[in-house]
């Protein structure tokens, strides 16, 4: 996918009530140029402009998260990932518990797993969003 242009996540920074600081364009940046969920550690090792240390890092993406411009993702690898959050993508992940090869799955099993859930509990009265992640054998590591 085509990444934005910086002005359009500076837009999208104000509009949320943060600052459009070069660190955050440069973060968005990266999460949106990325083929998959990263940790902070791989996005540290891709910084291009400057050094961020990984407490001015992980205060950076949660406060992207914060503002719904990103995501945690916990596809077991022993750390959260981080996904950009683009408007009409939802989606989920298949993971290999062998090679840890990811795919996403745009169908979303979700919503009717969330109302099931909701009729069933006897203390909730609302939810606001789900995460699902499969994990299973990919074909190659089958082969």
């Amino acid at each position: 996918m085509k990444t934005p242009p910086a002005d359009s996540f500076s837009a999208l920074l104000r509009e949320r009530g943060l600052r459009a600081t070069p660190r955050r364009l440069q973060l968005l940046s990266l999460l949106a140029r990325a083929e998959r969920p990263m940790s902070a550690h791989e996005i540290k090792a891709k910084w291009k402009r400057g050094r961020i240390d990984l407490v001015t890092l992980y205060r950076a993406l949660d406060a992207l998260v914060a503002a719904t411009l990103a995501r945690r993702v916990d596809l077991r690898h022993g750390h959260i990932d981080y996904e950009i959050n683009r408007s009409g993508n939802h989606h989920h992940h298949l993971v290999c518990t062998g090679c840890g090869v990811i795919e996403e799955v745009t169908a979303c099993p979700g919503k009717n797993l969330g109302e099931l859930a909701l009729a069933r509990s006897a203390k909730f009265a609302s939810l606001e969003e789900h995460a699902l992640e499969f994990f299973g054998t990919c074909k190659a590591c089958v082969a």
